[in-house]
């Protein structure tokens, strides 16, 4: 299954869950057989990679699967996380956990209701874009004392919420704008503007298992 021992990323472009499993990567600078997938018509072969049908899937040369982004991101720096993504800050690992559940349980569940209002009955979409102001004032809070949400400096807790954040914003662009969170505004469009960002967008080919494999590690 593992090609040249390069792991086979299945990814797809737009989904945030894939794009901090890529920054991840990027910043650890493993190269990866990267495979563009489309969630519409799903390779049999990622399908039997993980039941669960959603990217990102990692193949790890072990032949062992991750199928979990936060799972891809702690392997990535268990292997080399020359950007110090690890460094300890103002939050504790308690404190960490709690914003990344509130993060994939309450927002991302009140973004895509947002989002996606044709997807649910009697859904008022402004009533759950409102519901994650909370949360967005808490991380406004946070990056009031530095540039980032732990560190002085972008670390894992910055890479694994950005792209919800960026999700967020594109539904209205003016909507979001308009809105009184200076700090979190700077922090998501040095992000956005960033090569680091543009790098991991990179578009791809839909993968074909008959196609000559694509290797990368999104450097920029």
């Amino acid at each position: 299954m593992i090609k040249n021992n390069f792991p086979i990323l299945y990814s797809f472009r737009r989904c945030p869950y894939a794009m901090r499993a890529r920054l991840a990567l990027q910043s650890s600078g493993i190269v990866v057989e990267i495979r563009e997938i489309k969630l519409q018509n799903k390779p049999k072969e990622f399908l039997q990679s993980s039941q669960k049908g959603t990217v990102p899937v990692l193949i790890l040369n072990s032949e062992k699967v991750l199928d979990e982004s936060i799972d891809i991101i702690k392997w990535a720096l268990k292997t080399n996380d020359p950007k110090n993504w690890l460094a300890e800050g103002q939050l504790n690992q308690i404190e960490i956990d709690k914003i990344l559940i509130t993060l994939e349980c309450d927002f991302k569940k009140n973004l895509d209701k947002y989002k996606y209002p044709n997807r649910y009955k009697s859904n008022n979409k402004d009533f759950h874009r409102d519901k994650n102001l909370k949360f967005l004032n808490y991380l406004n809070d946070l990056l009031k004392k530095n540039n980032a949400l732990n560190c002085p400096h972008l670390s894992m807790l910055d890479y694994a919420i950005l792209p919800f954040i960026r999700q967020f914003r594109n539904v209205d662009e003016l909507w979001f704008d308009a809105l009184d969170l200076i700090f979190l505004k700077k922090w998501l469009f040095q992000f956005i503007d960033s090569n680091e960002f543009s790098s991991i967008m990179k578009k791809y080919n839909l993968w074909d298992p008959n196609q000559t494999p694509i290797y990368t590690n999104f450097s920029y």
